[in-house]
């Protein structure tokens, strides 16, 4: 015979468990129950960071910030805090070390993410009283696409960023292409995803600054692309890496020649403009230098060389080169302690042969809201006649 299954009763034991273990749970495991509102953003420019680790023996804040490491203080309840701040408005990325290991801040959406030796990071976003350069604002707005391409030259597939500017998609126009290459622990989305590349176009075209152009953003290490495929044996490029030489094939032979034949691009190298950040920085250097018939506009961000002249002898005649070239830019933050040298020993070779440059020292390390404000400077130089 079945046993029949009273509900009262069931649900009066469903009662007496749930009392038992609610009076006998620790009141630390009551706390683990509430959530950490962390960042929390104040009216006078500070923010506070909290992060719940009851057993830690010590938990900082590291970052791009302020080049500072910023100690926590631990509560009765096992939560990490810190207030930082005043700072100008600004977009900031952030990492908890809990006893010597990164650590992302579970409470926060908005991440950067990392590559290779590069651990991934959060965002914290000091606003001013208005929306600023690189925000969404009320104006047409392009359109941001992924592109999957097999590469001949490296033989894996990979995959590209594009963005297209407002009225692509609507008109037959043609427009120029500024290939421009994200840094190291970055990927192809890195421009789009924490540099808000598409958002400060819309703004510069909407104001009348920036001529409309397509942004071409691939990924700058010479292997396959990232979460695309299972990389197997004989798929992985041999000495690929951050191999620029390998790099390069794949932006000369693959990525223009895709570029131009699936979009509207208007041809010539006085339509194409190439540059980047720190190791697209560089990649800039070797590949722009090595073939100023392909591009016209070289846009150089927190990097450099200290052997370019000897490098690069042929670029470095600057009969040759001033005829060519419609625009060479420097920029480097002036308390970038990581490539500052760098950047400057090729403002100090480039000067020394006569060869036209713009060199900007501006605000700021080796991060994000430098490269940011780098863009919205550099764009509107392109593609002006």
């Amino acid at each position: 015979m079945r046993r029949r299954i009273d509900p009262a009763a069931t649900s009066l034991a469903l009662v007496i468990t749930a009392t038992i273990l609610a009076t006998t749970a620790s009141p630390l495991a009551a706390q683990r129950a509430q959530p950490v509102a962390s960042p929390e953003v104040h009216a006078d420019g500070t923010f506070t960071l909290r992060f719940r680790a009851p057993d830690a023996q010590q938990v900082t804040v590291v970052g791009e910030l302020d080049g500072q490491t910023h100690p926590m203080t631990k509560d009765e309840n096992g939560v990490w805090s810190v207030t930082l701040g005043p700072w100008a408005p600004d977009v900031y990325n952030y990492q908890f070390l809990v006893d010597g290991i990164v650590a992302m801040d579970p409470a926060n959406p908005s991440v950067k993410l990392g590559f290779g030796g590069f651990p991934p990071a959060n965002f914290v976003e000091i606003p001013a009283d208005t929306l600023l350069f690189y925000d969404a604002k009320p104006v047409p707005h392009g359109s941001v696409r992924m592109e999957t391409y097999h590469s001949q030259s490296l033989g894996v597939p990979r995959t590209l960023w594009v963005y297209t500017p407002p009225g692509y998609d609507e008109g037959d126009g043609a427009y120029p292409v500024f290939y421009l290459l994200h840094g190291s622990g970055n990927i192809d989305s890195s421009w789009i995803l924490t540099g808000r590349a598409n958002l400060i176009l819309d703004n510069l075209i909407a104001e009348g600054l920036a001529r409309p152009m397509i942004l071409v953003m691939p990924f700058g290490y010479a292997r396959q692309g990232v979460g695309i495929a299972p990389e197997i044996a004989g798929q992985t490029v041999a000495g690929g890496g951050n191999s620029t030489t390998l790099f390069a094939r794949d932006l000369l032979e693959d990525v223009i020649p895709f570029i131009e034949n699936k979009f509207r691009v208007l041809p010539g190298r006085e339509n194409r403009a190439l540059g980047g950040l720190s190791m697209g920085g560089g990649q800039t250097v070797a590949i722009g230098f090595a073939n100023p018939d392909i591009f016209s506009w070289l846009v150089i961000m927190s990097a450099g060389a200290t052997n370019a002249p000897q490098s690069y002898p042929e670029f470095f005649n600057a009969e040759v080169t001033d005829r060519m070239m419609d625009l060479i830019w420097v920029g480097i933050g002036e308390d970038d302690n990581l490539t500052g040298a760098s950047a400057r020993a090729l403002h100090e070779a480039l000067t020394e042969h006569g060869i036209e440059h713009v060199w900007r020292l501006t605000p700021g390390r080796h991060e994000w809201n430098v490269w940011r404000h780098h863009l919205r400077e550099v764009a509107p130089l392109l593609f002006q006649d």
